[in-house]
């Protein structure tokens, strides 16, 4: 079922080169990859309280769906760089959010200090979507995006096979330079580009891993399997859920690598 998480990757990272083409040449160029980061951003919304055991999946859902609108939103109505400075504001208010809602649950509710925690982590994650958009507006040259969204699906596709993690983790970062590498040899970038994206790829890979040694140790987790086991409709919409949350994370997350680098490297 490890397979499961790499296809909804891929699924996403199809459409947010879809929303790319959609947003640039249809909308005005600040629109690109919201569409496709919106997707992004609604599936881990629905999928992390599943993966975290929340007692409250529907309310959890709905906080990280309508802060993550609002940060992506916030990252195409930006005028200026760096386009992101409204997300800390959200993270804060979602950290208020959160508490408050586990202070209604009452006094007596459980786990409510690891329930604040995996809401605002997972508040972290969404909004780390809007990332994609304001990267694509940093540099008319999009080619390090294109190698991040490639390097980051091939090392999950590393880390699903059926091998122990001291061996998929050094293949999920091997894999990553090298589509790097390939990808960066396709859009004929110089000597100092294809090092760059053999770079980023790798350092995607190691995105890759951590999420699938982190993330994945949630999903397999001695409680959280057995449940995941179960055969009734209603797990299955959960083992579902859980996937699709370990497959948006590094999607997610890689906007911000790709973000940072591009900046840093001034590509």
């Amino acid at each position: 079922m490890r397979w499961m998480r790499v296809v909804i990757a891929l699924c996403l990272t199809l459409v947010l080169g879809v929303s790319t083409v959609l947003g640039e040449h249809l909308f005005k160029p600040s629109l690109a990859f919201a569409p496709g980061a919106v997707l992004v951003m609604l599936v881990f919304a629905y999928g992390w309280p599943r993966l975290t055991d929340s007692p409250q999946p529907r309310a959890t859902s709905i906080m990280l769906a309508l802060l993550g609108l609002a940060g992506i939103s916030a990252t195409v109505l930006a005028e200026a760089e760096p386009f992101l400075e409204w997300l800390p504001t959200l993270v804060g208010v979602g950290l208020l959010w959160a508490f408050v809602q586990n202070l209604a649950r009452g006094v007596d509710a459980t786990h409510a200090t690891a329930n604040v925690a995996a809401q605002v982590a997972g508040l972290a994650i969404t909004l780390s979507s809007a990332t994609w958009i304001a990267t694509f507006r940093l540099t008319p040259d999009h080619g390090m995006i294109l190698v991040g969204l490639v390097a980051v699906v091939l090392a999950l596709a590393a880390t699903a096979l059926p091998w122990p993690a001291r061996y998929t983790s050094p293949l999920a970062i091997a894999a990553g330079a090298v589509s790097g590498l390939i990808v960066a040899l396709v859009l004929g970038e110089a000597v100092a580009g294809l090092v760059l994206a053999a770079v980023l790829g790798g350092i995607m890979g190691v995105l890759a891993a951590a999420v699938d040694r982190l993330l994945g140790l949630v999903a397999r987790s001695k409680y959280q399997a057995r449940a995941l086991a179960d055969a009734t409709r209603r797990d299955k919409a959960r083992l579902f859920a859980v996937h699709a949350s370990l497959g948006a994370a590094p999607i997610a997350l890689g906007g911000v690598i790709v973000y940072v680098f591009t900046r840093v490297a001034g590509v």
